[in-house]
């Protein structure tokens, strides 16, 4: 039941984290810039490169410095638009607001000279079509069969006239669209009048600041409208067929750019028919101050010209791509259903399995992802990998705090079992140092008794027999002490004489029990140390018996074994070192020798955990070090520890 409950708590938890990334910013301005840099290695692979059916007339710079600053006269505009479509192109796209009335147009002028100065103009001398800049200019938007913009917007109050707009009788209807205004800005009437192709212009950037995508549809009212772009297709190119499944297209910027004509040099009859002859023409102003400009993920900003001519490219070329939003949902379930996985089998610790398995799934989708965007697709591959990359950094940190844990009771576990093995060795060491005083006592006993029935037993005689019992007994009572110390729970420092600590692990340690192995002290100093005496017993306790066992192994070739025991003051710390005679430990074995499990004795007589222990002792309760090097006749294991232990 707690096994199901803690797994139910785990799902619910990840099911939370999951659910806030699919609605984070930051997962999303992650997974534009993977968009982006899919597109940069795709276009870096790919040989061939899509044709231009677009071409951009730019009233730029060089066109306001010699035909006068904006708005231009609608007479200009008009005979921009004339001259373009003498050259046939397929369709003209006219990328200019005309909101209001044309100031400069003579019946303009009449107007405002009658209404402030009450003085009538007369136009008799002006040819009636000359009159009206803006009839003027809607007759030539009408003949040449122009698209003109149109911009929804939530900020400003609509015309009236631009309240009743529909586009060819709602041709759209039956399209959705998530992209709803309040208000529409359109054209002065008299230019808006039965201009059938019209779309909005509106283009906006990503939450990262980059362009990529514009809305195919958008809808005011009832109304669904189409962008400028589309229905400057649709004016000529009616059977036009595309995508509506989705609101918005990523335009690929990947392509041949179109090209720029100036509108001066179009007006001054610079420009070859062939540079505009059957292309979808573009005009409009890059001038920032006029039309916005927008950044691109290459950092280049571009117009809103070239968004448009680029739009027209990419539909004719069917090389725009879409996101469909399922796949975002379909991501953060596949990174939920992969999160689960990877948490069971780091579990287990399956390591091996879990590379594999990230590497394969890795591989796939990124294989799926390029397959995907060969056909126009892109699958939102940041929504999979970036929340799954985020649950799974948060995971391994959790697993490493609880391996360290793990750990941790491992090694504290090993130090109880070393201390319990130590505690057999030293039953059956304190049964063998008993064995002799108890005959002793027992003898003694029995002089006495032997004393006692002759009449011998006077009273110096008495205390005589007493003097030794009370000595032997003194003997086995340090026994007791010593091996009551080493166990003693007590874990706060304090202090102790060095060199009483190192007799007293020497008594407990297989030294006291041969006569074929000698101890001989090089230096001793008597040092207060404060600190575990207990702990600092079974460490020497380690050193004393491997030097012993050693000595033993090679006696016949050494003769007579020797432990040296060394003691001096290293600045704020002490350092004891063990040497025997045994020869040595082998260069190979010198870097594994404190390993867990590693032994050079036979499996029979070594577990390999003496030395493993004595360092996490030394290390971690002592908050000291311990070395070994190879001296003149055998190894030497070295503690260094602080005198003072806070």
């Amino acid at each position: 039941m707690l096994s199901f409950s803690r797994s139910a708590i785990v799902i619910i938890v990840i099911s939370i984290m999951h659910l806030y990334f699919y609605s984070s910013n930051y997962i999303e301005k992650v997974d534009h810039k993977l968009y982006d840099l899919t597109s940069i290695l795709f276009n870096q692979i790919q040989d061939e490169k899509s044709a231009t059916y677009s071409v951009i007339v730019d009233i730029d710079e060089k066109s306001l410095q010699e035909f006068g600053q904006w708005p231009w006269s609608r007479l200009i505009d008009a005979k921009l638009i004339s001259l373009t479509h003498d050259m046939t192109p397929s369709a003209i796209g006219i990328n200019i607001l005309f909101p209001e009335e044309d100031s400069l147009s003579p019946l303009s002028m009449q107007k405002f000279y009658q209404k402030y100065f009450d003085t009538t103009i007369d136009l008799t001398a002006l040819p009636l079509k000359l009159q009206d800049n803006d009839k003027f200019l809607w007759e030539i938007i009408n003949s040449s069969n122009a698209t003109l913009p149109i911009y929804l917007q939530n900020k400003f109050n609509s015309a009236e006239h631009c309240e009743e707009m529909s586009y060819k009788k709602n041709r759209f209807s039956d399209i959705k669209s998530n992209f709803v205004v309040e208000e529409l800005l359109c054209n002065h009437p008299f230019i808006q009048d039965k201009i059938e192709n019209f779309g909005f212009i509106n283009a906006w950037s990503d939450s990262d600041g980059v362009f990529r995508r514009v809305p195919l549809f958008m809808k005011y009212k009832n109304e669904t409208f189409p962008s400028f772009s589309l229905a400057t297709l649709l004016s000529f190119y009616e059977a036009l067929l595309f995508d509506t499944r989705e609101d918005t297209v990523l335009v690929n910027f990947s392509l041949n750019r179109p090209k720029i004509l100036s509108a001066s040099d179009v007006l001054n009859g610079k420009v070859s028919k062939q540079d505009i002859q059957g292309k979808v023409v573009i005009l409009g102003s890059s001038i920032v101050g006029l039309n916005p400009r927008y950044k691109i993920a290459n950092g280049e900003y571009i117009s809103n010209n070239m968004i448009h001519a680029m739009l027209v490219d990419n539909i004719l070329n069917d090389t725009f791509l879409v996101q469909p939003e399922y796949y975002k949902k379909i991501n953060i379930m596949l990174s939920f259903l992969l999160s689960l996985s990877v948490l069971f089998l780091l579990s287990k610790k399956r390591y091996s399995k879990i590379v594999l398995f990230l590497l394969f799934f890795g591989f796939t989708s990124i294989l799926f992802l390029f397959i995907s965007y060969m056909n126009g697709v892109y699958i939102s591959i940041g929504y999979l990998w970036v929340s799954f990359l985020s649950f799974f950094i948060l995971l391994i940190f959790y697993h490493l705090r609880t391996l360290n844990k793990e750990q941790e009771e491992q090694e504290k576990f090993l130090i109880r079992q070393s201390k319990l093995a130590s505690m057999g060795e030293m039953i059956s060491l304190i049964a063998h140092q008993w064995r002799q005083p108890l005959s002793a006592i027992n003898g003694i006993v029995l002089n006495m008794d032997i004393d006692s029935r002759k009449e011998k037993l006077h009273g110096q005689r008495l205390n005589q027999y007493l003097d030794e019992i009370e000595g032997t007994t003194a003997y086995l009572s340090k026994t007791i002490n010593d091996f009551t110390d080493f166990f003693s729970t007590n874990k706060q420092a304090q202090s102790f004489d060095l060199q009483s600590v190192i007799e007293q692990a020497k008594h407990l340690s297989a030294l006291s029990l041969t006569q074929k192995v000698v101890t001989i002290y090089r230096s001793s100093e008597d040092i207060e140390v404060k600190g575990y005496p207990s702990e600092l017993v079974q460490s020497l306790l380690v050193l004393f018996n491997n030097a012993v066992s050693i000595c033993l192994e090679r006696l016949e070739v050494i003769g007579e074994g020797k432990v040296f025991i060394d003691t001096k003051r290293v600045g704020k710390n002490i350092v004891i070192s063990v040497e025997d005679n045994g020869g040595g430990i082998a260069k190979k074995d010198m870097k594994k020798i404190f390993n867990p499990y590693f032994t050079t004795k036979d499996k029979q007589h070594g577990t390999g955990l003496g030395l493993y222990i004595l360092r996490l002792i030394v290390e971690d309760s002592m908050n000291g070090k311990v070395s070994l090097r190879n001296g003149k006749e055998g190894a030497i294991f070295s503690i260094e520890i602080p005198i003072h232990i806070k």
